[in-house]
């Protein structure tokens, strides 16, 4: 799809809505354990294994998760909050521990510069999301699960409502967030989470 310069240009309105759709496309499902026990069996580690936990209410919001990886070589944790790559106190909107951990998980550098860390998140969702084994396991270990019909919420919504639990809907959505998040969401997810003045 083209991107026009009007598609890329942020808006507080645009951040806004991307931060609901990236909260379900990316967040929700690459923060599910099922999801993440595909990546492990496709994408096996030697040392590291993904752990959750629920989140510091002082940190994050209430009923939250934080991922984080446990490193069974070294038997310690790794954590983006701990390793200093995540505070909300200075990037508010910060709620990329399942991203940060993933990119530790896939040996992926963390960069110090917080806009190359995001490009380099979405990059990585996109290889992992090229791999077809991947796509399939997800559809046919999840997805096309009756049981899971009421599984991932859409906080794109004002109603409570589900997501549509079809394989090429998802996917067409997590690439449009993917665009979104390289465009010009990733201003969300820096300092206070406004567009540039």
């Amino acid at each position: 799809m083209y991107n026009t310069p009007d598609k890329q240009k942020c808006t507080q309105r645009k951040l806004n809505n991307f931060s609901k759709k990236h909260y379900t496309y990316i967040n929700q499902i690459f923060g599910d354990m099922a999801v993440r026990e595909i990546i492990a069996e496709k994408f096996p580690h030697k040392h590291f294994e993904f752990n959750v936990a629920k989140a510091d209410e002082a940190d994050f919001d209430a009923d939250s998760d934080h991922h984080f990886l446990y490193n069974k070589k070294k038997k310690d944790y790794v954590c983006s909050v701990e390793e200093g790559f995540q505070n909300t106190s200075k990037n508010v909107n910060d709620t990329l521990c399942q991203s940060y951990s993933l990119l530790t998980y896939f040996d992926i550098k963390i960069s110090k510069y917080r806009k190359k860390r995001q490009m380099d998140m979405i990059k990585m969702y996109r290889t992992i999301l090229a791999d077809p084994d991947f796509v399939l396991f997800l559809d046919k270990d999840i997805i096309r699960h009756k049981k899971n019909k009421k599984l991932w919420k859409n906080f794109t919504k004002k109603e409570e409502e589900y997501l549509v639990m079809d394989i090429q809907y998802i996917l067409i959505n997590i690439k449009d967030v993917l665009d979104r998040w390289e465009n010009y969401g990733y201003h969300y997810f820096i300092g206070k989470g406004k567009c540039p003045s």
